[in-house]
């Protein structure tokens, strides 16, 4: 964005330099910046797919299926899975398209109305990534301290209700953990997509 607040002012005192920079060069340099940043949007997205998957592939499967069919998790674990790559893959598909209409030719105005749809999609995959974990997180703990197996095995001290407290705090820490994370690494993204929204709105009044 430095570069293109120097070439803003350049452009608005054109008088003083000998460089000359029209409004259509400017609205393009706002434009790669932007397709450049959706891209990468793009590629972390896929990363995120893709290296749990593949992580997944080393673990011990037999231990995590037999964990499931003693808890009744299965087919609920099942149904998550498939609408998760579901959801996911839309989402992919989505950046995707923003970034194909985002590097088109286009007017100042469809290129607002994109940037604008790049951050509303980013942030509902945010939204859907952490409310997802939190649902799959609660639908375990209530599958297993509910179970006959885990309430045969307590000790006779135990209080189901501190149980409850210590693992939704747990589940919460993890939430922020990942909020954490899409904070920084999506939250430089929007940044950058909200600063280029701002150049353009501001040099066409807008």
């Amino acid at each position: 964005m430095e570069n293109l607040d120097s070439l803003k002012d350049i452009w608005k005192n054109q008088e003083e330099s000998k460089i000359r920079f029209s409004e259509s060069d400017i609205n393009k340099m706002v434009q790669k910046k932007s397709s450049s940043i959706v891209k990468w949007i793009l590629i972390i997205s896929l990363l995120e797919f893709i290296l749990p998957n593949l992580v997944y592939l080393f673990t011990d499967f037999e231990s995590t299926r037999a964990f499931y069919q003693q808890y009744g998790l299965s087919n609920v674990m099942m149904f998550y899975s498939i609408i998760h790559v579901v959801i996911i893959l839309g989402f992919i598909y989505v950046f995707y398209k923003n970034y194909r209409n985002i590097s088109a030719e286009s007017t100042v105005k469809v290129l607002l109305g994109n940037i604008l749809k790049t951050r509303r999609t980013v942030k509902n995959y945010i939204y859907y990534n952490l409310t997802i974990m939190a649902i799959i997180g609660l639908n375990m703990f209530y599958a297993v301290y509910s179970s006959e197996d885990f309430i045969n095995g307590l000790n006779e001290g135990a209080n189901m209700t501190t149980m409850w407290i210590v693992s939704i705090i747990l589940l919460l820490l993890a939430l922020s953990i990942f909020w954490l994370f899409y904070r920084i690494i999506y939250g430089i993204f929007l940044k950058k997509l909200k600063s280029n929204y701002k150049a353009l709105s501001s040099k066409n009044n807008l």
